[in-house]
């Protein structure tokens, strides 16, 4: 009985837990769209996203430039009081760095979403995309070139 108490407590956190009203701030200035290079390995490279039944969320991941990477056939619900794509290493987002102004209150329904890397950041640095709860540091989604 008690474990079950705790998992229905960790559901109901990773359901609700990240609705609340409160405005929380990004981490880093949001990267501006830019030409650059394609020369890393990862360019072409594609990854499904982690299908979240919870949030709507399905797509794909592909890196289009040394510097853009863009989600298409993007679904997500809207839900969560801080979301944004978020950049991480080898899977670990609690580090990371917000690649999209928040995305949260907007329904997307099969759309196409271009992020770019901070200038001086590479795609040896930034190998996981996750569509990041930054309130609560949870992953609704993600997907990883690592």
């Amino acid at each position: 009985m008690k474990n079950c108490s705790l998992f229905l407590m960790v559901l109901a956190f990773t359901l609700i837990g990240c609705s609340s009203e409160d405005e929380v701030a990004l981490p880093n200035e949001v990267p501006q769209a830019r030409d650059c290079t394609s020369t890393h390995p990862l360019v072409g490279e594609s990854r499904r996203l982690r299908v979240s039944t919870s949030y709507g969320i399905s797509g794909r991941v592909t890196v289009i430039s040394d510097c853009e990477i863009q989600l298409t056939n993007f679904f997500y619900n809207g839900s969560g009081p801080a979301v944004s794509v978020y950049g991480g290493t080898n899977g670990n987002f609690e580090d990371g760095i917000s690649l999209s102004e928040p995305i949260q209150g907007r329904r997307f329904e099969d759309e196409t979403l271009s992020v770019f890397l901070p200038e001086g950041t590479t795609l040896d640095e930034i190998n996981s995309i996750s569509i990041w709860c930054f309130q609560f540091n949870i992953d609704f989604s993600s997907a990883s070139f690592e």
